[in-house]
């Protein structure tokens, strides 16, 4: 035994030895690629006295990046000559090394006292200087350090689409893209303390999306990630799910930009305390985004909604609503009889092939018959719905106020069963216009407003004992955690404070002035706690 432990104790010593050796061949190497005198090094970076061994040297401009590495691969970068670190602000010390792509080159810096205050410098959009010198010539470049992800997008080339016309494919000529771009994508991920730093490199597909958003300038992106055949990759994102389809939205109606991530926060907490019916909507995390070398501002990274998500088989049917307007049933019978996927503002989004339109569209149109068109016959229709998901959605929507969100900017996934019955459930979607925000870009102070999609309130007046009870206990039950006044508040200041300690707010408002983007909230803070007294009382009488 005593020999057992000698041996092993001789490897650990080894191993020290090669550990404490391969670090000293490390540094000297290190050395060797410094040909001028420096005093350390921060992030592997030398930090020279003077910068006068550049003198003769020729200054070089570059609209790529010519040779800054962090991790091994080259660092975000647009044309103005900045390079974009990732860090996570939360961490105390620099994560990385930041190293020249070859050998014939060396980097370096002056010294600079915010190196030593990491998060202060990301919070104050400090920016650094580096020097990246090549034989005869140098660039002098610019380092922002963002406390968030960095995701960058650099074209290689487009695809038009050939969307044909209305009549034969209205979903295709209204819905897809007429020109699709393809490119490489790295994603900077810092990690958080649950997460370790990730750098994901991969091929990308993306398009504008949105059809409100596409009449900005700042646009919101479908991406598709790739692997090097070109085929889809289904990959996690920032610790969201696994899958190769995402969404980036600019936010531009929200002038705050935490309202959508608050809201898909709470929604996700619903999802989680119910355990009768899988209600999976958006999960968003932020990203800086940098578009073939141009920085193009703060995004919400969303996990889309659908099929995979929501668990569906190849007999349900999922419908995305996009419009409050409430479509007759002359319009879905003139869709099932020219075979479309759309009809008004509906859209089937699952299944890919249909091959019977009217059983395809026999959910949507029997529900809406039943709950907007006084075609109750008497008929049981509690057994239509997931009572307690239609509970969930009604309660989240009024807690968040989401003016665009009863009916519009909603999914409903019919579960089918083999005889043709089905059980509806509702997701929400495009979070935005919450928390007080309305469509006209204003703030509706008025804490009293009713955001309430017509299924619940159907069954009160119809099937009282049946939902008010548990209407009023779900509402008892969520108000003692997630939903409870401070939390919210807590959830929202959470947010704000994010954004502003990842130096977010001063790009985002250099960027894009004409969506200037406020970390002031006292408005929101003060209407959402009226707003959840009130509801109280709303709902004690519900």
């Amino acid at each position: 035994m005593r020999r057992k432990e000698i041996r092993i104790m001789l490897a650990a010593s080894f191993l020290v030895m090669i550990v404490l050796a391969g670090c000293y061949c490390y540094e000297v190497y290190l050395d060797y690629r410094v040909p001028v005198p420096y005093n350390g090094r921060v992030m592997a970076v030398p930090i020279v006295e003077d910068l006068d061994f550049l003198e003769g040297k020729e200054r070089r401009f570059a609209e790529v990046n010519p040779g800054i590495c962090f991790g091994g691969a080259l660092l975000p970068y647009t044309k103005d000559g900045t390079v974009y670190l990732s860090q996570n602000f939360a961490a105390e010390e620099w994560v990385g090394e930041i190293t020249a792509d070859t050998r014939d080159k060396f980097l370096c810096t002056l010294y600079d006292p915010a190196w030593e205050d990491k998060a202060g410098s990301i919070r104050d959009n400090h920016i650094f200087k580096l020097w990246l010198v090549d034989g005869e010539s140098y660039y002098e470049l610019s380092m922002a350090v963002c406390g968030m992800p960095v995701m960058t997008i650099n074209t290689g080339w487009a695809e038009e689409q050939d969307l044909g016309d209305y009549d034969t494919d209205p979903e295709r000529f209204y819905f897809d893209p007429p020109v699709i771009y393809y490119g490489q994508m790295q994603l900077f991920d810092p990690g958080t303390e649950m997460r370790q730093y990730e750098i994901l490199e991969s091929g990308v597909r993306y398009y504008p999306r949105g059809a409100s958003s596409s009449s900005f300038e700042k646009k919101s992106y479908s991406i598709g990630i790739l692997d090097a055949k070109g085929e889809n990759f289904d990959t996690s994102l920032l610790g969201m799910r696994s899958d190769n389809s995402w969404k980036l939205k600019g936010m531009v109606a929200d002038t705050s930009k935490i309202r959508e991530r608050a809201a898909c926060q709470i929604w996700e907490q619903f999802a989680f305390s119910n355990m009768e019916v899988n209600e999976a909507g958006p999960r968003m995390e932020y990203v800086e985004l940098i578009l073939d070398h141009d920085y193009a501002g703060l995004y919400g990274l969303v996990e889309p909604v659908d099929a995979k998500k929501l668990e569906l088989d190849k007999n349900d049917v999922l419908y995305k609503s996009t419009n409050w307007m409430i479509p007759e049933d002359g319009d879905i019978q003139e869709a099932i009889d020219r075979r479309w996927r759309i009809m008004s503002y509906i859209r089937i989004r699952h299944p890919e092939m249909i091959a019977d339109y009217e059983k395809a569209w026999y959910p949507l149109r029997d529900y809406l018959g039943v709950f907007y068109s006084e075609a109750w016959d008497g008929s049981p229709v509690e057994e239509k719905i997931y009572v307690s998901n239609g509970i969930d959605m009604l309660l989240f929507n009024m807690a968040v106020s989401g003016s665009d969100n009863y009916f519009k900017n909603m999914y409903f996934a019919a579960d089918v069963a083999e005889d043709g019955t089905y059980k509806m459930r509702q997701i929400p979607w495009d979070l935005d216009l919450t928390f007080g925000k309305i469509l006209s870009g204003g703030f509706n102070d008025d804490e009293t407003v009713v955001y309430e999609e017509a299924a619940i309130p159907f069954l009160r007046d119809t099937k009282p004992e049946l939902v008010r009870p548990r209407l009023q206990e779900r509402w008892r039950e969520c108000r003692e955690s997630f939903l409870s006044t401070d939390n919210i508040l807590e959830l929202l200041c959470e947010n704000r404070d994010y954004l502003i300690d990842a130096g977010a707010v001063e790009r985002e408002n250099a960027r894009w002035p004409e969506y200037s983007m406020s970390d002031d909230i006292e408005d929101m803070l003060n209407y959402q706690k009226r707003r959840m007294a009130w509801l109280d009382e709303y709902f004690a009488g519900f």
